[in-house]
């Protein structure tokens, strides 16, 4: 079991090597903010990874491999100098094999520690599930996307301090059942079979009734997006709606000023149109017509009203038409001017003008497949809403009955409770503490949960903004996070991909860039050892894991073949070089030149 404690920030400053592995001799390797170590395959770039998960306490071998074996003396060491403290890690091969560990600080008022009592204190400072990230083998190196469900639980768990709450569910729930097993007899069995149903019930009644909450709230909110996409649907329609009105509006205007120029203008057209008729007709001393039969005259006139189709009264029409052409008078008055008569024909060109566009307006949205296929969109979100609506509201219902029933269920088996305690008072105590741990598990799981998500919310966080550069050069991958089941999920914006749909350099990329996610969340370090940094990336990606991630530790230590060194040199940095060489005896570490 984790003991869960603050991890500070450690930085690994040197390491000396002592006839470990394929090194033969004392190796002392002090590391700058770059270091790069280069060496061909097998020359011992692996063993130097080896060596600090050796003297870590993290190694799977046997010791009797350990020793090199050309040293001149059964005697091998690692020492790893971080810039607090140093862990000391010794092996004698003279008869049996001892092994010794001791942890100095360079605080020299902090006691030194040794056996259990330092095994403890790296196990806190640098944890196991951590050390393969911290000094990781880019070809072989734990891969998150390999690791079973059950390790990156334990993994993430770790990282979000939440193992202690995990041990409580699980071992509270163990003791109950161990308590069970204890007092197995038919009484202690009724009672704890009504104490479970209980519990159960008291559980379920309680997640039904903020189930319930949480429904009607989403059925409010959804009722209010049905009425909102009512209000879409009448406005499409209200538009083709105000549109005929204002034609209606306009053809009416249009009317009036036709029926005021065919009925008021019939007669003062041609003095209009005329002005030499007009300027005769001014001079005039006496009619210019007259009739000798008016009876005829009438009856004519009617003839011509209604061939015309005018609304205009007969006698109206006469008195008009005698003002103009039967009157005695030198005095003639138009009922409008030359420059009204324009006005008036203008304004009657401009409302049919606008009656014409607005009907275009009109046909279009009439027509218009896209405004069709729209509304009819509308109509089918708003309809399928409202079936959900409908299956909500009988959830509702359902789950109102449901707490209804269990309530009830819970006072029976409460009194039935209260009257077997009565009968029996010695299985009180155990059934209540029965009841206790299951609810210390409920709450530990509960609790759990609740953190996990508000944790998982701050590291995708980080992790999303660690992985944007990345994420550009694929147009299928937009998003990389973790569930609340623990799994890394990638996605294409709208659904989950298969992990294995990702090439190996792909996942080589994201795999660091989780880890130093995890990191980064977790504060943990500020190095990082890599072993083949680069493998076979792509020169971006060797740019971008390098510049994302690597760059971001105070420390960076690289072991890298000549070839990837020869990346590391084109990308104008700073850096120390030691060179690997091996001869009879063994490997050397060497300043490069």
């Amino acid at each position: 079991m984790l003991t869960i404690t603050k991890v500070s920030i450690v930085k690994l400053t040197s390491i000396t090597i002592n006839n470990l592995f394929s090194y033969n001799g004392k190796q002392e390797i002090p590391f700058s903010p770059i270091t790069c170590i280069i060496g061909s395959n097998g020359f011992g770039k692996t063993s130097i990874l080896n060596a600090i998960k050796l003297g870590l306490g993290h190694h799977n071998g046997a010791l009797e491999s350990i020793l090199n074996n050309n040293a001149k003396e059964p005697y091998c060491s690692i020492s790893l100098v971080f810039d607090i403290f140093t862990i000391k890690r010794e092996w004698n091969f003279l008869d049996n094999i001892e092994e010794s560990l001791l942890i100095k600080f360079t605080d020299t008022e902090d006691k030194d520690l040794e056996g259990a009592e330092a095994e403890h204190f790296i196990e806190n400072k640098i944890p196991k599930f951590l050390i393969d990230f911290l000094f990781y083998d880019g070809e072989v190196g734990s891969n998150l996307f390999l690791l079973s469900q059950t390790k990156l639980k334990n993994l993430f768990d770790y990282v979000f301090d939440l193992d202690l709450l995990d041990y409580v569910y699980k071992d509270s729930l163990q003791v109950a059942k161990n308590l069970l097993a204890q007092n197995s007899d038919e009484e202690s069995i009724k009672l704890t079979q009504f104490e479970k149903e209980r519990f159960e019930l008291m559980q379920k009644i309680e997640d039904d009734t903020e189930s319930l909450r949480s429904k009607k709230k989403n059925y409010k909110a959804n009722q209010l997006n049905i009425q909102k996409l009512d209000t879409q649907i009448r406005n499409r329609n209200r538009k083709i709606k105000e549109l005929h009105k204002k034609q209606d509006t306009k053809i009416q205007e249009l009317q009036n000023l036709s029926a005021k120029f065919k009925e008021l203008i019939l007669f003062e057209l041609p003095l209009l149109l005329n002005p030499t008729l007009f300027k005769g007709l001014k001079s005039r001393s006496h009619s210019p017509l007259s009739l000798n039969d008016e009876q005829l005259f009438n009856n004519n006139f009617k003839r011509f009203l209604e061939e015309i189709g005018t609304s205009l009264a007969l006698e109206d029409a006469l008195s008009a038409f005698k003002s103009l052409m039967l009157t005695e008078s030198s005095t003639i008055e138009l009922s409008l001017s030359k420059k009204e008569f324009k006005k008036l024909l203008e304004e009657m060109k401009n409302l049919q003008y606008e009656i014409k566009q607005i009907n275009l307006k009109i046909q279009e949205s009439e027509t218009n497949a896209m405004e069709k296929e729209i509304t009819r969109s509308l109509i089918e979100d708003r309809d399928d809403k409202i079936a959900k609506l409908q299956e909500e509201e009988q959830t509702i219902l359902d789950l109102e009955n449901s707490l209804e029933n269990d309530k009830e269920r819970l006072k029976e088996i409460n009194k039935n409770l209260s009257l077997l305690f009565k009968e029996n008072q010695d299985k009180y105590a155990f059934v209540k503490g029965y009841e206790e741990l299951l609810e210390v598990s409920n709450v530990a799981q509960k609790v759990y949960k609740e953190e996990l998500s508000e944790k998982l919310e701050i590291f995708n966080k980080t992790l999303a903004k660690n992985t944007t550069s990345f994420l550009k050069q694929y147009k299928h991958i937009k998003k990389i996070y973790i569930d609340e089941k623990h799994r890394i999920v990638i996605s294409d914006g709208e659904k989950i991909l298969d992990t294995e749909l990702l090439s190996a350099g792909q996942k080589q990329v994201l795999n660091f860039l989780i880890v130093k996610s995890i990191l980064e969340y977790k504060e943990f370090a500020s190095f990082v050892m890599v072993d083949t940094p680069f493998g076979r990336l792509s020169n971006a990606n060797k740019k971008l894991l390098l510049e994302e991630c690597y760059l971001q530790f105070e420390n960076l230590i690289l072991l890298l073949t000549d070839s990837e060194f020869e990346f590391v040199k084109s990308q104008s940095l700073k850096y120390t070089t030691y060179q690997i060489t091996r001869n009879e005896l063994g490997s050397q570490i060497e300043v490069a030149s």
